[in-house]
């Protein structure tokens, strides 16, 4: 548990916190200062793993604000962690272990405005601006992300992707990047120092740069050409080389570190500016299905090697996940259903109420209601699709505009008796996309309430391009620790996530050490787009990265398993 003020501190210390909180309250106001543990308990535990007390946190409503309230931080001499959405599933966003001083979060969720520039080719997303958000404010001029929700992100912000270098299903995207953002950094001498390189004429005084940005009236003129050069300069061509024996993404990769992108919270980010795409005309989903890996191997080459349009995603789900999925996730595709994905983020602070008022009555009671919920409803796929995803591989690929022909050519051209392939109605695909939504949440579900269930493992890995036996056997020593397991990821990546429950008794560290060592030793990488969090150690070069932006260590200390003390002692 990160220490608060009177854990282990000197009376000295903690009259500093309570002045540091009251402080606080004056510029963000008293209810957006949270220091009771209960109330806290939403922002300081992770969605997996990561968990522990922070002195206060603090949810700004404004970029001025949120200086201000670093500024304060800083002088105090607090560890700082700067939060979005908390949908991070390694843990990297929020407290974990002990600390050598008083510890405070900051939520940006708040401070969520998107400013679309250049006629919506490009938009300004403020440091809490979601992934929906974005959408929404692209729609009006036929303009899309780079990013969309996924089965581990729904809610998820503009900027933890970046600063993560999230991947995500569109195939041709790569990871989450840009060049171009506001940010500030702890300098040697342990001042805050905001560095504008948004590509925006916008002043030198730090509280006015970002009291325009607060009013999201960007004068046309202080607008200057976007430097749109990405950390792969073709991730297209990248994931077609099917002779490379690197992968095709991963986050060690030092390309796509740079300032706010891959930061991992070493620098406070203000605002991002970000490229958009042209939305496409019409798309259609595809359903691929077969009990023989090699099929779906043959068509990621065929994909790569020979189509001119590469499919919009390629979703690969394996038949246990998908029917955990159908058990423990019905309640989020009926809210994804009913509701849309834009919601998402108020249902889950509604789940954290539900927690916090119901936690005495034992764990995880949110996930039990929900369950229940589930249990009642309709199963998620119509009876037009249950019996095609009984097959142990499945894909979900949705290709858009001309690439939707070239499928139906490709698919009529390669008939295979082991094959079923299936073009959905509009109704099925979108059943099928919101089935890989709830993924990821299901095997978490299931843990939380299940009676004699083990530890949750979470693997993020990233294959070889060349590899074409992509399916992950583990060794009997490893195997036979396994209660359940479900597989699903970006299959033309070649990025995979291997979720796993143990038997009770097993040691979840031991497992996961061993099985990351063995896929190392396969030219595996681990992690490919969840970023190190809390979870993974980080290599040397990623540590150097992190240390270049964070010289004291104020910011984030402690992720990618690195020192928690001041000056990286």
């Amino acid at each position: 548990m990160a220490r608060g003020p009177g854990l282990n501190h000197s009376p000295q210390v903690g009259q500093a916190c309570v002045g540091l909180v009251r402080a606080l309250r004056a510029e963000v106001g008293r209810r957006h200062v949270i220091t009771h543990p209960d109330a806290a308990r939403a922002y300081t535990t992770g969605y997996r793993i990561g968990s522990g007390a922070v002195l206060a946190v603090v949810r700004p409503a404004t970029l001025v604000e949120l200086w201000r309230a670093a500024q304060l931080c800083i002088a105090a001499d607090t560890a700082l962690i700067i939060q979005a959405a908390n949908t991070g599933l390694t843990g990297g966003s929020t407290p974990c272990g002990d600390y050598d001083r008083p510890v405070v979060l900051i939520s940006t969720l708040r401070i969520a405005a998107v400013i679309p520039i250049a006629d919506g080719t490009e938009a300004l997303c403020l440091a809490g601006a979601t992934l929906t958000g974005l959408e929404e404010a692209l729609l009006p001029h036929g303009r899309v992300p780079h990013s969309v929700i996924g089965s581990s992100c729904l809610g998820a912000s503009v900027v933890g992707g970046i600063c993560n270098n999230s991947g995500g299903a569109l195939v041709s995207r790569g990871p989450a990047f840009t060049r171009h953002a506001l940010f500030a950094r702890v300098d040697e001498n342990g001042r805050l120092v905001l560095i504008n390189n948004l590509g925006l004429a916008l002043g030198d005084d730090p509280e006015a740069v970002l009291a325009t940005l607060d009013g999201g009236k960007i004068a046309l003129q202080s607008i200057e050409p976007c430097n749109r050069v990405p950390c792969q300069p073709s991730y297209e061509n990248h994931i077609r080389d099917l002779t490379a024996k690197t992968p095709a993404r991963h986050n060690a990769d030092s390309r796509c570190h740079f300032e706010a992108s891959g930061s991992a919270g070493k620098v406070i980010v203000f605002a991002v500016r970000v490229k958009s795409y042209v939305a496409p005309k019409h798309t259609a989903i595809f359903l691929l299905a077969s009990d023989d890996p090699r099929d779906l191997a043959d068509f990621r080459v065929a994909t790569l090697s020979t189509f001119h349009h590469l499919p919009v995603s390629a979703e690969y789900l394996h038949r246990d996940a998908a029917t955990l999925a159908a058990s423990h996730g019905n309640d989020v595709c009926l809210a994804v259903r009913y509701l849309g994905a834009r919601r998402m983020p108020a249902l889950f602070a509604v789940k954290r109420r539900i927690d916090r008022l119901l936690h005495r009555f034992g764990h995880a009671a949110s996930e039990r209601l929900l369950q229940v919920v589930g249990q009642i409803a309709p199963h998620p796929l119509p009876d037009s699709l249950r019996a095609r995803t009984r097959h142990k591989h499945m894909l979900i690929v949705t290709m858009a505009d001309d690439g939707v022909a070239e499928m139906r050519d490709h698919l009529a051209s390669n008939p295979r008796a082991s094959l079923a392939a299936y073009e959905c109605t509009t109704a099925e695909g979108a059943a099928l996309q919101r089935l890989r939504f709830a993924t990821a949440g299901a095997l978490v579900r299931l843990a939380a309430i299940t009676k004699g269930a083990g530890p949750l493992v979470a693997i993020d890995c990233a294959l070889p391009r060349n590899r074409t036996d992509w399916p992950i056997v583990l060794p009997p020593d490893l195997a036979e620790q396994v209660m359940l397991r479900a597989d699903y990821g970006h299959f033309l990546c070649n990025v995979f996530h291997l979720d796993f429950i143990l038997k009770p008794g097993s040691d979840a560290q031991a497992f996961e050490t061993s099985l990351i060592r063995r896929l190392h030793d396969e030219g595996v990488m681990c992690p490919a787009e969840h970023n190190f969090g809390h979870h993974y150690s980080a290599p040397d070069n990623v540590v150097a990265f992190y240390r270049s932006l964070d010289p004291t260590n104020a910011l984030n200390p402690g992720v990618g398993q690195t020192s928690r003390a001041r000056n990286w002692v």
